[in-house]
This record gives structure tokens, sequence and C-alpha cells, in this order.
């Protein structure tokens, strides 16, 4: 007779999982690639323990070059794998590996089989077997529809999007951040209109979220990486103000022997812009408001290394949650660090949910601690509790491996200690990795 854990387990194999949130590249040009295993796995997180644990950026780099020998870039990265491959990002790698590809351990016996595996696998139709087939995935939130890839796929517009599979979610950065000509200009040749003052700004918002809101399913602020997350009620004279900066800034210092012929141009400093960007942050919060989209926001930990961790705090947060009571809040990552803080949020805020997304590699016990406090906190449909949140898609596949284990034992534990029966807990699951999402960002506009 099969325990309490060995019951979830079974039961939650079983749940088709709606996953809140992942930047994969489309399968065309996944496929296009060679599938080297290191340029592939190392493209993020792993990346940032990699450097975390004292990896230069130069030997960073060179496992990332493909024109160098898989066997020679293995020999730089292997004393700092040895490091990291206890991690929550490693651990997604090695399971990926383990089920994907049949291989039992990264490591220098089977780097050169892994390639080959990969290889044979790097075809049409990868990304239904990896996600739907191994995975148990029958939708991804996919941020976004433009994207900036780092290092292997630079710019990526996706044009050619699996609707079955796929729900697109847009970042609008560019409006927000604008702060050069140059940014004006690029924004101008977006939207197909001369952007000459605060106002052509505003419409140019107007405009293109208009045009897109249809083909989308949610708005995202990621704003944490270059700023706090306190946007501040703005008056429109101190907005515009701001924007007459952008204007009035001086070209920067430029030679013939700079990075690029184009003049550079100063911008407002991050103190002068942040009345335009937080009025815009209102302004992008509104349009969402209208059209019935959900806001997701990054708060806690920053991918890469030496971010500022207390810029991404979800209590910075709090004036938008009570100002847009009708606008519900998809609030990522769980907030780590600030897990129980975001607890407190979501059960005060009706408008507020918790998404686990990213969550289960950053630390796979942590992600059971706080959804075992979530579940005594929180009502259990505003907890949503997968999202690979990869560029690449084995990634997705050993973080949902993860993530169903830690659902699997924290809602055992509940049954062990008898705050839930059995089928209680299969319902919560449920509930957790896949039904909360389609209330979330789908019912509503269908509706």
């Amino acid at each position: 007779m099969k325990d309490s854990y060995g019951l979830m387990k079974e039961s939650i194999s079983e749940v088709k999982i709606v996953d809140s949130h992942e930047h994969l590249i489309p399968e065309k040009l996944r496929i296009s690639t060679n599938a080297d295993p290191l340029t592939i796995f190392f493209l993020h997180y792993a990346s940032s323990d990699l450097i975390s644990s004292g990896m230069q950026k130069q030997e960073f780099s060179s496992i990332l070059d493909s024109r160098v020998s898989l066997q020679e870039r293995w020999k730089t990265l292997s004393p700092f794998w040895d490091d990291i491959k206890y991690t929550g990002y490693a651990r997604a790698l090695q399971i990926a590996a383990r089920d994907l590809y049949g291989i039992g351990e990264i490591g220098e016996q089977t780097i050169m089989q892994l390639s080959d595996q990969m290889k044979a696998a790097n075809h049409a139709g990868l990304y239904n077997w990896v996600l739907r087939e191994k995975a148990g995935i029958e939708k991804c939130l996919l941020d976004s529809l433009e994207e900036v890839q780092p290092f292997l796929f630079n710019h990526v517009l996706r044009t050619e999007l699996d609707s079955t599979l796929f729900a697109p979610v847009a970042t609008f950065d560019e409006f927000v951040m604008v702060n050069t000509i140059q940014g004006l200009g690029k924004l101008s040749a977006k939207v197909g209109s001369p952007i000459h003052s605060f106002d052509d700004l505003l419409r140019a918002l107007d405009t293109y979220f208009e045009k897109v809101q249809n083909s989308i399913f949610g708005v995202k602020i990621v704003l944490a990486y270059y700023r706090g997350l306190n946007f501040d009620k703005t008056d429109v004279s101190a907005a515009e103000k701001a924007f007459n900066k952008i204007f009035n800034a001086q070209p920067a210092d430029w030679s013939p022997n700079s990075v690029s012929n184009s003049v550079l141009m100063y911008g407002p400093s991050q103190e002068e812009a942040k009345p335009l960007q937080d009025f815009l942050v209102h302004r992008l919060i509104q349009l969402a408001e209208r059209y019935q989209l959900p806001v997701q926001v990054h708060t806690g930990l920053q991918e890469g290394n030496g971010n500022v961790l207390t810029n991404s705090h979800p209590l910075s947060l709090t004036n938008l949650f009570t100002e847009y009571s009708e606008v519900r809040f998809d609030i990522f990552h769980g907030g780590y660090p600030y897990t129980g803080e975001l607890a407190a949020i979501a059960k005060n805020f009706q408008n507020v949910y918790i998404d686990m997304c990213w969550l289960h590699i950053i630390s796979p016990s942590r992600a059971r601690l706080a959804l075992s406090e979530w579940l005594d906190t929180v009502p259990a449909n505003k907890i949503l509790a997968f999202g690979g949140d990869y560029l690449f898609v084995e990634g997705v596949y050993g973080h949902s491996i993860i993530a169903r284990e830690n659902v699997a034992r924290v809602l055992a534990e509940k049954v062990d200690e008898k705050s839930m029966t059995i089928e209680d807990a299969k319902n919560v699951a449920r509930k957790l990795l896949r039904e909360n999402a389609i209330r979330l960002f789908f019912e509503k506009r269908m509706g």
C-alpha cells in the first residue's frame, strides 16, 4: 500500500500543467543550432552559479564557444561544475540529461554522449516531445511577443508561435525605460509614428497596447532589474518635465575610434527619469485594467550576478495593489527571499496571486517551506505552483520534475498531519499546477 507521498506523487504525475512563465526561443531557431550541451545548458541560471563559484567571465565565455572542442571546454568547466552540481539549477540539468537523453550524470565520461543524444533529438517536434509528452505541460505563458536572448540567439521576434502550446505575455520596458533620443527613435519606428512630445509618447503606448492586446494574455513588469519597485503616483507635469530632459540631454564624448560611429546621447539620471517611469507604469496598469489582462511582476532574486536585491521587494508594490483593485497581479518567484512578506500581501489583497515560477530551482527546499507556509496562510486558489522560466526546453523539463516532487511532498505532509484528506490534497494539487493559472489568464477574457 502506498503512503501519502506515493499517492500524491502518482496523482500529480497525471496533472496536465499550465505553466505560468517561460522564455523559450522558437523551436525553429533552436533546431537550427548544433545543440551543443554546454552552449545550451549554460545560457543562464547555472551560469550564475558558475560565476558565483569563482569562474572568471572570460572563462565563462570560452565554454560557450562551440568553435572550441567540447572536451577542451569541459576541462575549463569541470572544476566549477564540481562545486555547483548540487544546486537547484544544476539539479534541473542533471534530471533533464537523465530522463531525456539517458545520461546518468553529467561529467567528463558522458559529455560527448550527451552531445550526441541532444543532436539526435534536435529536430522538428522537439518541443512537443519535451513539453507535452515528457513534462506533461498543456500550455505555457510565454514571455513575450518580442524577446532579447543572451549569447546565442540575440533578438528574436516571435512570429511563428504554436498557439496550441504557447500563450504570449508582453513587456513594455522600451516605453517605460526610454531615456535617450535613440530610444525614442526606436519607439517611433515600432509604433509607426513620430514621438516629439510627452503626449506623443502616451499615444504611442496606448496605440501599441491596443494593437497587441488581443494577442496577449498578460502584461509583464520586469523593472526590478533596473530600479526599485516603488512606483509613485506622479502628476502629468512632473512626468512631462522628465520627458523633456531627454531632448535637453547633451551628446556624449565621441571619437572615430569609438565602438559606434553614431553620436551617443546622455539621458536623464535615474532620479530625474523616475517621475516619467512611474507615470508610465501606472498608465500601463490602467491599460491592463481596461483590457482585463493580468499583470505579472518580477520580484525577489534577479537572474545574473551583482544585482541590487532590495530593488525587488514585493512590499514596494502595495500602493499599486490598493489603487488598482480590479487588476489581478501575479507576483513572480514567490518574492524569494521575501516569501513570508508575500504571504501576508496575498492574504491581505484579493487581487494578488503568488507565482512560484523559477522558485523550485532557486532553492528546492525553500520552495517546499514557502509552499507549506502559503497553504497555511493563503487561499489555495491564489498560488500558481509552476513556471519553468527557461530559455531552453530541457531546463523546463528538469524544473517540472522538481516542482511536481515538491508539491507532492508538501501536500503529503499536510495529509500526514491531518490538515487535509488525501482527496483534499489531490484537489489542491490540481489547483496549484493547473486550474489557478487557467482561471487567472484565460477564463475572464474568454468569458
